[in-house]
């Protein structure tokens, strides 16, 4: 086998060592943006159209993704009710970083999805380069071992963080 120049390799296939995001939504459409963009970032994309089938590769340990991005509202399994069983799974698949989103949220919806253990709540249409810097944090705090809240400057921080902040503090 002869070595391939680096510009040889497609930009869509990540390499070896990237780290994995689960994708979870029931529409196909979004799935393929979302894959489109992060494996354009270098990650390596798992995709899932429910939180029935995503919990299924989680809890058989088929799966352990370094993040995980879900929407909210789907058939079967939704997103709060997905990370709230995950966050009961126990270590390491209760430590998974998850950010949740939903093109149609409402401020009970953000803080019943943030109550249930996830970590970032976006509201879709994603702002892509938002949504890329919220992974990148998300996987650096937890490579680091420690905590979203403590791995972030407190004036770094999204206003969905400061929430999170202001409640652990009550």
């Amino acid at each position: 086998m002869t070595p391939q120049p680096h510009h040889s390799i497609p930009a869509v296939v990540p390499p070896a060592n990237c780290f994995t995001v689960l994708v979870i939504d029931d529409l196909p459409a979004n799935r393929v943006l979302l894959r489109k963009v992060l494996q354009s970032a270098g990650y390596a994309v798992i995709e899932a159209t429910n939180g029935d089938e995503a919990l299924a590769l989680i809890s058989g340990r088929v799966l352990l993704p370094d993040l995980i991005v879900t929407d909210i509202e789907m058939p079967g399994m939704d997103g709060v009710t997905l990370v709230d069983r995950l966050r009961r799974l126990g270590s390491p698949s209760a430590l998974i970083p998850v950010i949740a989103a939903s093109g149609n949220a409402d401020e009970l919806m953000r803080r019943d999805a943030l109550a249930a253990g996830c970590d970032v709540f976006l509201t879709k249409p994603f702002d892509l380069s938002l949504l890329l810097r919220e992974i990148g944090l998300l996987i650096k705090a937890r490579r680091q071992g420690g905590s979203l809240r403590s791995a972030v400057p407190a004036g770094d921080m999204a206003p969905n963080r400061i929430e999170l902040r202001l409640r652990e503090a009550k």
